[in-house]
Order: structure tokens, then sequence, then C-alpha cells
């Protein structure tokens, strides 16, 4: 590769590395998580095959981040918010990142095939959902609901993905991954409340911008309820750390948030307010899980 093009791919990493690493490495607290829990152990089973789910993992929610944000740029340069980060306004062309985003997923489906069958079958399953969502105009963002199952499943996949390297694929597994499903779906939500007015200005009907912020708002709060509860029932089955007993408290504290948050008003601010807390109750949870 010749340095004028090592430059150019440079300057596309330094770019989405800036504006979409927090978000993946965040993302990774789902299959990490699925590792610990379907029984791998390290001085037992080895560094390598959980080092390739993580390249892979880590190579392909990036991808879904690069591939969204190629398919949504034009939407993207019309919305206030999110046009100073848009790659085209740093020099870098769609060919480009659309050349990104096929490098990316090429070296996820690496990483997967060397990892394990599973790991292949579930990561080949999350690139297809993350495709819909991005690129689909029945099944995609613009379709209320659907676009919240999609939300679902890829969630509880992505556990999965880690879960399933070392353990069968069972009710518990699956249990546990709706539980991240249900977050990752009720997150989405209130993410739709922060992008309502661009999205409304760009015709983006997501489900803020067909029934309503309030009720959009109401619907993440049902959706992290459920997920609350699910919680507390998997402790008391003994799948999860019993201390998980106590999500209830957790929730109340979540629901005294969300009433605040109604008081403020539901703009972009408080939605992000409110993100950052959730976010702060969930990573004691899943710390909870190691604990266990």
């Amino acid at each position: 590769m010749t340095a004028p093009a090592l430059r150019r791919y440079g300057r596309i990493l330094r770019h989405f590395a800036a504006t979409r690493a927090l978000e993946v490495a965040a993302l990774q607290a789902s299959p990490v998580l699925g590792v610990v829990l379907g029984g791998y152990r390290i001085e037992r089973d080895g560094l390598v095959a959980p080092a390739l789910l993580a390249l892979g993992s880590c190579a392909l929610t990036a991808h879904i981040f690069v591939f969204n944000d190629w398919a949504g740029c034009e939407g993207d340069l019309r919305d206030p918010l999110r046009a100073p980060q848009v790659f085209s306004r740093h020099g870098i062309t769609r060919r480009e990142v659309a050349g990104t985003a096929i490098v990316l997923l090429v070296l996820a489906i690496a990483a997967f095939s060397l990892a394990g069958p599973a790991a292949l079958l579930f990561g080949g399953a999350i690139a297809a959902l993350g495709f819909l969502y991005s690129a689909s105009p029945v099944l995609g963002k613009s379709t209320p609901i659907a676009a919240s199952v999609n939300h679902l499943v890829g969630g509880t996949l992505h556990f999965l993905l880690g879960y399933t390297l070392a353990h069968p694929l069972d009710a518990n597994g699956i249990g546990i991954g709706l539980f991240f499903g249900l977050v990752f779906a009720a997150g989405h939500l209130n993410q739709e409340v922060r992008d309502y007015d661009g999205d409304r200005a760009n015709g983006i009907r997501t489900n803020a911008v067909a029934f309503g912020r309030r009720q959009a708002f109401l619907a993440s709060l049902l959706t992290f309820t459920a997920a609350y509860a699910l919680l507390t029932g998997l402790a008391a089955c003994g799948v999860l750390p019993r201390p998980l007993l106590g999500s209830p408290v957790a929730w109340l504290l979540h629901l005294a948030w969300s009433m605040q948050a109604l008081r403020r008003g539901l703009d972009f601010d408080t939605a992000v307010w409110m993100q950052r807390r959730y976010r702060w109750l969930f990573a004691l949870v899943g710390l909870v899980m190691l604990s266990g």
C-alpha cells in the first residue's frame, strides 16, 4: 500500500475512532459477560478463542456503525447536531467509508470463523440485522416497532455470541441474553427521544417520530422495567448471582430518574442526562454478574 493510501486510511480510522470508539467499546460488555457466564476459563481453554471473539465483535460493531454512517450520510448533514461529525465534512468520501465498512466486516467474519461455528453463526446474524436496520425501507430504522425488535434480537444475539464460546446454547443463556436485548432495545428508544428533532426533519419514522417523544420514552421505561423484572427472576432461579435480587431497588432509582426527566421536558439534553444515569446502573449490574 502506498504512503498516500496509508495516510488516507489512517485519517478514516482516526475519524471513526474519535466519533464511535466509546460506543463500540461500551457494547463489548455484553459478549464479554457472555464469555464469563458461559463458563469459559482462560487457564483451561487458553486465550486464543476469546481474543478472536473480541477482535471479531469489535470489528463487527464498528462495521455496523460505519455502515450506518455511510447509509445515513445525507440525512446527518441536514441535522445540526450530527453534521459537524459527518465524515464528508472531514475530507472522507463515501467510497472510502464503504471500503472501510467492507474491510471491517471481512475482518469480523475471518475472526469468527477461527473462533468457532457458533461465533460465525451469531456474528453473521448480527451483521444481517445491522444491514436491515440501516438499509431496509421496511424493516429498518424508519419502521416503528420493527426497529425495536431488531435491537431486541440483536442485543440478545450479541450476548449469546460470547456465551456459546464454551457453552452450548440453552434456556439459561437465552434468558440472560434476553435481558441484554431488552436493555439494548430500551436504551435505543431513549436514543430516539434524544434524536427526535433530526430524525423528524429527515423523515425518519422512528418510534419517537411516529408516536411522539413521551410515548417513546414511556415505552423505553416499560422495556427497562421488563429487563429489571427478568433480572430479578433469573437471580431468584439461581441463574444469576443472588445479590441481583436487589434489582428492584435499582428499578426504583431508574423510575425516579424517569419521572424527573418527564418533569424536565424530553429534549436532547434530558435524554442524554437520562442515558448517563442508566448506563451507570447497568455497569453496576454487570459488575455484580462478574462477582458471581
